[in-house]
């Protein structure tokens, strides 16, 4: 009690990065654990799904998902999942799903070549 009275500005500093602390601690340990999880890994696409979930999901870069399937970049706020892109551009789903499809399969082909090209 007479540490918080005589150093109240570098107490409640401390206590501050401890909170901070534990809340990234946390929040790592929740994404290491789903992530190892093989059922989350290599996912079929769904309309569910945002590119930067598929790009983990794939272990791709999800910016050259977007650029590759020719979709916008995340604004802002909440990344669009699949439907709701394709809500915004009037298509079906299926034909968003498709493009992303088809740049997974592109980049994992490059991924592949790389891996066998010395």
């Amino acid at each position: 009690m007479s540490l918080i009275r005589r150093h109240p500005i570098l107490t409640l500093t401390f206590a501050l990065a401890l909170v901070l602390t534990l809340f990234f601690a946390v929040r790592f340990t929740v994404q290491v654990v789903y992530w190892s999880n093989p059922d989350h890994r290599n996912q079929q696409v769904q309309p569910w799904m945002t590119v930067g979930y598929i790009g983990k999901s794939w272990g791709l870069p999800a910016r050259e998902i977007d650029a590759m399937a020719g979709l916008p970049p995340p604004q802002r706020g909440r990344p669009a999942s699949l439907q709701q892109i394709a809500r915004d551009r009037g298509v079906p789903v299926a034909e968003v799903i498709a493009q992303v499809e088809s740049a997974l399969a592109v980049l994992l082909a490059q991924r592949a070549l790389e891996q066998v090209s010395p």
